[in-house]
């Protein structure tokens, strides 16, 4: 069996070129419980200032009484307590072996995110923290264990990610292998490249049976130029039909969330269509009325 784990109303919407309303965002992530999908990212506790689309976070929370199965990205204390006061107790963290990499996303080298997260997470249980090694497979194998190690300090579930969508199943197995030296508690973040269905091949017959990915194909990294749209979820759901392997989740059931999905990433044509249905309306009105 898979277990998918939704990232789209967080990643996915994060770099969009306009903010999505907090009714929509609210309204697809209630849709993709509906689908199915028991865990979901939902929100970045992230400065507004830094990602505009997160600003309404603690709206977003604060919509569902129910927030089993949901988790949040917290980059530093301030992210962590603004989570925490919202109700949200499933956390996800980020940093890479790369330095190019920390410097843009947080303006900090790897050691001084290390300093912090070893301050912010003092007192949180690692069984409710997911750690994200970007550009994973952008490192050599010496950088990614010594990355998986601090990770480990953190909590219990390492998130290997191709954050430009450029590896090779040779570069995931090599990946998860590396991973498995430390934990056997390894999930995979996608992205869009040349061979991403066979990564996804790798990844699952290398041992993962959790994978990252985002409903419509929605996201990528703001920080990331090159950076490829996340792993579709309809796509995980076929090529595990396909397999013969059960991922809790029906094509059928995501319909409605692709649907709204990719209306949220194209309010211009929701826009357009709405113009076009009104001025035909107005052509019939004037030739039957």
């Amino acid at each position: 069996m898979i277990r998918i784990f939704e990232v789209g109303p967080r990643d996915g919407l994060q770099n969009l070129p306009h903010v999505p309303s907090t009714q929509d965002k609210i309204q697809l992530i209630k849709l993709l419980r509906d689908a199915g999908l028991t865990r979901i990212e939902i929100a970045s506790f992230v400065h507004p200032k830094a990602v505009p689309n997160m600003a309404d976070a603690e709206e977003g929370a604060a919509a569902f009484e129910d927030n089993t199965g949901f988790s949040v990205l917290v980059p530093n204390k301030r992210g962590l307590d603004r989570a925490i006061a919202s109700g949200m107790t499933q956390f996800n963290i980020f940093y890479s072996p790369m330095d190019s990499f920390n410097v843009a996303n947080y303006g900090l080298k790897q050691e001084q995110i290390l300093a912090n997260y070893r301050e912010t997470l003092k007192g949180i249980p690692k069984n409710v923290v997911r750690v994200y090694i970007s550009e994973a497979f952008e490192a050599s194998q010496e950088q990614l264990a010594l990355a998986i190690q601090h990770g480990l300090e953190f909590g219990n579930r390492i998130v290997l990610c191709d954050t430009k969508g450029t590896a090779t199943p040779y570069d995931i197995s090599w990946g998860i292998q590396t991973a498995q030296q430390f934990t056997h508690e390894v999930s995979l973040h996608l992205h869009h490249g040349q061979h991403l269905m066979d990564n996804v091949a790798a990844g699952y017959y290398g041992g993962v049976r959790e994978f990252d990915s985002s409903i419509g194909g929605l996201g990528g990294c703001p920080f990331v130029e090159s950076s490829g749209a996340n792993l579709a979820t309809e796509d995980l759901v076929k090529w595990c039909k396909k397999q013969g392997i059960d991922c809790g989740v029906k094509l059928s059931d995501l319909k409605a969330a692709r649907k709204l999905a990719h209306k949220i990433k194209n309010p211009t044509l929701r826009i357009a269509a709405k113009n076009k249905y009104n001025e035909t309306k107005s052509k019939f009105k004037a030739v039957w009325f």
